[in-house]
């Protein structure tokens, strides 16, 4: 087994020999994130960034033998923003096989314990599929599961901002003015619209039940889907605390 003191938590800061030690229960986190664009105030790495300050708070929070976290998949399936400038995504296909390729290895090393943690919305699908392939072929408990939807973080965010609001709005802005402040362009921080759902009683929608595929410029010019202008650093800090506590539970549910 791995030195109980855990020198680092970070599966690319250890030597070959300390992996060839480490127990084969240890809970793998795989980060899984995006380049894409996020308005006009938030840089193209928003998504990546705010998991691995999410991930940089839980593990100085929880340091443990429990789990390693391990390098980031941030090259994602963001194909609805290709139309804004900046964005990089890679084909959907190819994102589940590129995925699938790094992960089945370790799976084959009888690794047992693997948590697909994301940052992007519209790849959630993609890892859902990821998980489901793993879990046929390996003996492995394999869990997955999106930080924003974690919680409803009532009395932060407001019900509408919460489930209308779904890129670049009051939520992911408030993130990144408590981890990275310095990146947010805050003079272009203006009052902007939630999705059209927010008041549409049609069957079908963008993201409700009924869902239709949509790219990002049908529902919005600036790139941004919700209001970032009610944004704080005090919301964002109590965001990552719920995310990051229920982490810890997902991995001692786990590892247990």
């Amino acid at each position: 087994m791995y030195n109980k003191r855990m020198l680092t938590n970070f599966w690319s800061d250890l030597t070959t020999l300390d992996i060839k030690k480490v127990d084969k229960k240890t809970v793998l986190i795989f980060p899984f994130s995006s380049i894409e664009q996020h308005g006009p105030h938030l840089p193209l790495n928003t998504d990546h960034k705010i998991l691995t300050g999410i991930l940089e708070k839980f593990n100085k929070k929880y340091k443990s033998k429990k789990y390693l976290i391990m390098p980031d998949i941030y090259f994602g399936s963001a194909s609805e923003h290709l139309n804004f400038d900046g964005t990089l995504s890679v084909n959907s296909l190819e994102f589940i096989s590129h995925s699938l390729s790094i992960i089945e290895p370790l799976c084959e090393k009888n690794f047992k314990n693997i948590f697909l943690i994301n940052s992007h919305g519209g790849q959630i699908s993609h890892i859902d599929i990821i998980a489901k392939e793993l879990k046929s072929e390996f003996d492995i408990q394999i869990v997955k599961g999106t930080y924003f939807l974690f919680d409803q973080f009532k009395n932060i965010i407001s019900a509408n901002e919460k489930e209308y609001g779904y890129h670049g709005g009051e939520f992911e802005t408030s993130l990144m003015l408590y981890f990275y402040p310095k990146l947010v362009r805050k003079s272009n921080i203006k009052k902007n619209k939630l999705s059209p759902d927010v008041s549409s009683n049609k069957i079908l929608s963008y993201e409700k039940s009924i869902k239709k595929a949509w790219l990002t410029e049908e529902l919005t010019k600036n790139g941004i889907i919700g209001d970032p202008s009610n944004a704080t650093k005090d919301k964002g800090e109590k965001i990552s605390d719920i995310v990051v506590d229920y982490i810890k539970k997902i991995i001692d549910e786990m590892y247990n």
